[in-house]
């Protein structure tokens, strides 16, 4: 399979998941979406579940390019954080994160599927760790808080994600998510001065 015709496979197994959730995305749909027979997708990835543990895996590159891209040097150590917190939000609204959730959802009721995906969520979930690790290095300001902080508007990205899912008004969720900007910000700023 050249890169070309993987990357349409993974985009196309991406959008089946966006758009119909991890039980309407099959192998033959997919197959059909990239223009390929189902025997030749098979050939490639051998089962739907060695497809998805590709697919998360192209997820979690789509999630590393997103904070590669955002030039974070000049800003400081707050306005980093607040900055990621910035793009999390941003992908809350995408076809990725719709596909991120459908994949977890769905490997939490199915063993086989955890088995095969388990091993790339765990590496690549060390991978961000290790980032944010680095990144609230700077800040002068108890950790344990600051990944408390962080796990907590991960779930809320997550929540507003599936409740893009069910209504359209966006004006809440950017509500929402400038309160959490704020409560985040308050946050470090008194956490700095209680570690000083």
């Amino acid at each position: 399979m050249t890169a070309l015709t993987r990357s349409k496979t993974l985009a196309a197994t991406i959008a089946s998941l966006a758009e119909v959730g991890y039980a309407g995305t099959t192998i033959s749909g997919i197959a059909e979406r990239v223009g390929l027979t189902r025997a030749a997708l098979i050939y490639h990835f051998e089962s739907k579940n060695v497809l998805m543990a590709a697919t998360v895996d192209a997820l979690y590159d789509h999630i590393a390019e997103r904070y590669r891209s955002a030039d974070l040097s000049g800003l400081s150590p707050l306005d980093q954080v607040l900055a990621v917190l910035d793009i999390q939000y941003a992908r809350a609204f995408t076809s990725n994160e719709i596909a991120m959730i459908e994949l977890l959802l769905a490997a939490q009721r199915d063993p086989e599927l955890w088995n095969v995906m388990s091993p790339v969520i765990e590496q690549r979930q060390n991978e961000l760790q290790r980032a944010w690790k680095d990144l609230i290095s700077t800040i002068p300001a108890d950790s344990e808080r600051l990944n408390l902080l962080r796990d907590l508007s991960v779930s809320i990205s997550r929540g507003m994600t599936i409740s893009r899912i069910l209504r359209t008004d966006m004006s809440t969720f950017d509500r929402q998510h400038e309160e959490l900007r704020a409560i985040l910000k308050n946050e470090v700023r008194g956490l700095r001065g209680a570690k000083n």
